[in-house]
């Protein structure tokens, strides 16, 4: 989802906000913001069609407020499970709900 399509989608249905996810991969430096949109997590782009990277928590809340939204899940996905066995591989998530 395009940043340009979310701010519309405010604007014209307030109380409807959408559930954001800020996830952080393990080994993986930057944030990226997902949003929900039909059950589904959308990547946030912006109007070249880009992801948008987040080096810090505090950009991504900076974003998500300017636009009318006060909180966000932080999600921290960590693939790697040295206790499986050899050859299957897990996604091991860990949520948390920041307000800001």
């Amino acid at each position: 989802m395009k940043l340009s399509q979310l701010k519309p989608w405010l604007k014209a249905s307030p109380d409807k906000i959408p559930h954001c996810v800020l996830t952080c991969y393990a080994g993986y430096s930057d944030y990226l913001m997902e949003i929900e949109y039909k059950h589904q997590l959308h990547p946030l782009k912006d109007e070249q069609d880009n992801l948008l990277h987040f080096k810090t928590i505090e950009q991504a809340q900076v974003l998500l407020k300017s636009i009318g939204i006060s909180n966000m899940t932080l999600r921290l996905t960590d693939p790697y499970d040295e206790f499986l066995p050899e050859g299957i591989t897990a996604a091991c998530e860990e949520d948390m709900v920041l307000y800001f």
